[in-house]
């Protein structure tokens, strides 16, 4: 899925990702399978070879929330808990069955601490992250339901064929009638 992540387009990740391919183990997921469990600590980095998966969130009312995707050559990991070592406020679980290379944490953060060239990377991809993800809560408080479909579809078109209407909604935090109704909207004009 093209231009998803952002982040993906901001650096040269293969150093990294010869890192995790070369030093990891290749795992293969079935669909609705776990990487991370939400509550549990996660331990693991891993580069997508291939399949989609989603971050879901459980909220205190007992509602799952698509909160992210990955997909092919892209990461997959909850990096909060890696970073902190806490416990993980996500599920990442396959939406198709996956091959991914799965790196352990402590393995990226040696390589990080034994070049400084390294240690730069490591410091340019948590911006371009951090960047990503502070343009998405902008977009949640400064734009309309619209605005942030139209925005998604400009960015993935194919999205549409990958993930279900329902799980574009709730990633939007809207409802699929919602999004039914953008649509109908914009083929409209």
């Amino acid at each position: 899925m093209a231009n998803f992540n952002l982040y993906i387009e901001q650096l040269d990740y293969n150093p990294i990702i010869d890192l995790i391919k070369e030093n990891g183990e290749q795992h293969i997921l079935k669909k609705r399978e776990y990487f991370v469990r939400q509550h549990e600590t996660s331990r693991y980095v891993a580069w997508v070879k291939r399949g989609v998966f989603h971050y879901t969130c459980i909220g205190d009312d007992g509602c799952e929330h698509i909160v992210g995707y990955s997909f092919e050559n892209e990461f997959v990991c909850d990096y909060s808990s890696l970073v902190k070592r806490g416990q993980s406020l996500v599920n990442i679980i396959a939406l198709t069955d996956c091959t991914i290379y799965v790196l352990p944490y402590k393995d990226l953060l040696e390589y990080y601490e034994n070049d400084i060239d390294a240690q730069r990377f490591g410091r340019l991809a948590a911006e371009a992250l951090f960047e990503m993800i502070y343009k998405r809560l902008l977009d949640f408080y400064c734009d309309t339901p619209e605005q942030r479909y139209v925005k998604l579809m400009k960015r993935c078109p194919d999205l549409k064929s990958i993930v279900p209407l329902k799980n574009i909604a709730s990633f939007l935090n809207v409802t699929p009638e919602t999004v039914s109704h953008i649509r109908r909207k914009l083929l409209q004009k």
